[in-house]
């Protein structure tokens, strides 16, 4: 072959590579690339659209208005507005109409192209990212967020006034309990649990003489967790069922628990007899799984209390010493009887110090507390179990006022629980 011929293919040769070398490679979904601007996931995606572990309206795990894992703006893991690792050119798909409780229908990819491809479709995975009403979980904010009851969680505005009855808190609930005047028929009491405004709780209590001589109080209350008593014991006041997946536990197996109260009010018309507190029980058995749980010891801490309440002839003076640094404040026992309630379980009474307090606004040691008693007082095993924390307002005869609490979180073993309330 002529050595011109051969220079001239030659030339022919490598400008057809450095052509093909500049050109888009085409993309089975036209978006001009490997990934695309809809993504393996598109939107919706695998999740469904009511939020996975958080439970927020919309697909992906983290829950925001688009598909995708990360749940961006943009329609697919990678679906930017070079519309592929080559092809430039494009807008940036938008992911779709996924941000809906229904997950909307197909979210589609946008218009963008992707270099010399076609038109960029929304992505083949994320065809429907349905997820009706789902709960989301106990930390959920999207779909609905019901516990056994079928009860919703609760929303500003929401109130009740009827006995036992509750307003769903998440892992908590608000209690409206009256079981004092409702043991002693007393029907002059009036008394009710809200959610304000602006998202914090509360309630409000006006009772009369009922006659329980300082033994029989109504307990206004926020519960984590379920009461100590058996599923079908006649001592409960609140539901069978555990508020939280995080309690009742085991003592052999609790590292760790404590409570962050926000801010806790207490104001009164009529102090007559009262104590704001905090407490937790101790069961023999899980009283989820057992009709008679053996409730074995109360344990409770007063934050508040009306002024003569620690002398006579009104009040009840200390009687037992000893003293404990429980989170951000030091408690001091004040009263303990192991025949507490006609002999059914074991009392312990703390004060904390610098006591009585209108406001409390601290975190308490809930675990530092419990150990601290089953250091000084014998009879507690490691196969108890810890069954709940509450927090509220005890309140017995012509005593009128409310109580106000903006946030609480309870702590479990290193996992935390706040209140929450529907937008």
């Amino acid at each position: 072959m002529p050595g011109s011929r051969l220079v001239s293919l030659s030339l022919c040769i490598s400008a057809t590579l450095l052509f093909a070398q500049c050109a888009p490679a085409p993309s089975s979904s036209g978006s001009g690339g490997d990934s695309g601007s809809g993504g393996s996931t598109g939107s919706g995606g695998s999740t469904s659209a009511s939020g996975g572990s958080n439970g927020s309206s919309s697909g992906g795990s983290s829950g925001s208005s688009s598909g995708g894992s990360n749940g961006s703006a943009s329609g697919g893991a990678t679906g930017s507005s070079s519309g592929g690792k080559v092809g430039s050119g494009g807008t940036t798909g938008s992911g779709g109409a996924v941000g809906t409780a229904s997950g909307g229908s197909v979210g589609s990819g946008g218009t963008g192209s992707g270099g010399n491809g076609t038109s960029a479709s929304g992505g083949a995975v994320g065809t429907t990212g349905s997820g009706g009403a789902a709960s989301g979980g106990a930390m959920g904010t999207g779909g609905t967020t019901t516990d056994q009851n079928g009860k919703g969680l609760a929303k500003p505005g929401d109130m009740t006034m009827m006995s036992k009855d509750y307003l769903n808190l998440g892992d908590m609930r608000l209690i409206n309990n009256r079981w004092g005047s409702d043991a002693l028929n007393c029907g002059g009491t009036s008394q009710k649990v809200y959610i304000n405004s602006d998202g914090t709780f509360g309630y409000d209590f006006n009772r009369p003489t009922c006659g329980g001589m300082k033994g029989d109080p109504d307990f206004p209350e926020v519960e984590f967790g379920v009461a100590p008593f058996g599923r079908t014991s006649s001592l409960l006041t609140t539901p069978a069922f555990s508020s939280t997946k995080l309690l009742p536990i085991q003592i052999k197996n609790l590292q760790s628990a404590s409570v962050n109260i926000d801010t806790f009010n207490t104001n009164f018309q009529k102090p007559t007899y009262w104590d704001s507190n905090f407490e937790f029980w101790i069961s023999k058995q899980d009283p989820t799984q057992n009709d008679t749980a053996g409730v074995y010891a109360e344990i409770i801490a007063f934050l508040g209390w009306q002024g003569d309440r620690l002398t006579k002839p009104n009040g009840w003076p200390c009687d037992k010493s000893g003293n404990v640094t429980a989170g951000g404040s030091g408690f001091n026992l004040c009263h303990q009887s192991d025949t507490w309630s006609n002999g059914q379980w074991r009392f312990f009474n703390f004060n904390v110090n610098n006591g009585p307090m209108a406001t409390f606004n601290s975190k308490v040691d809930i675990k530092a507390m419990l150990d601290w008693v089953m250091q000084n007082y014998s009879g507690f095993t490691q196969d108890m179990w810890l069954t709940r924390i509450e927090v509220g307002t005890e309140v017995d005869d012509n005593t009128q006022g409310s109580g106000k609490i903006n946030n609480l979180t309870f702590e479990i073993n290193g996992q935390s629980r706040s209140s929450q309330v529907a937008k």
